[in-house]
């Protein structure tokens, strides 16, 4: 009776077992971002590891402060694509010395595959 007993009890375990599937969360790639009628795309990554393989570097780009944040942002993409690169990152806003504001506005500009 004994080891009846302990055999439902293991069928019971074996038969509720619960089973969790992981789930893969898919990154999408950073969206495009319109510059101008050119129709050129500038893609913002973050770091330069964020980049696909075979991405070419093209160097730091600069630019002077505008009226605007966005007008800096669309002056600075806009020299990207002069250069016949598509992407860019490391952003940062550079102060010089003796300056309270930031007055440039530099990335690495990159080509991608």
């Amino acid at each position: 009776m004994r080891g009846l007993l302990v055999g439902l009890g293991l069928l019971a375990c074996l038969g509720c077992r619960t089973e969790i599937i992981p789930v893969v969360k898919k990154i999408p790639p950073p969206p495009k971002v319109f510059t101008a009628p050119s129709e050129c795309e500038v893609r913002d990554y973050p770091n330069a590891t964020d980049l696909p393989k075979d991405s070419k570097n093209l160097g730091w780009v600069e630019v002077e402060r505008a009226a605007t944040d966005e007008e800096t942002y669309l002056a600075l993409r806009k020299k990207i694509c002069e250069q016949g690169g598509d992407a860019l990152s490391q952003l940062s806003w550079v102060t010089n010395p003796g300056e309270r504001e930031p007055s440039i506005l530099r990335a690495n500009a990159w080509s991608l595959p």
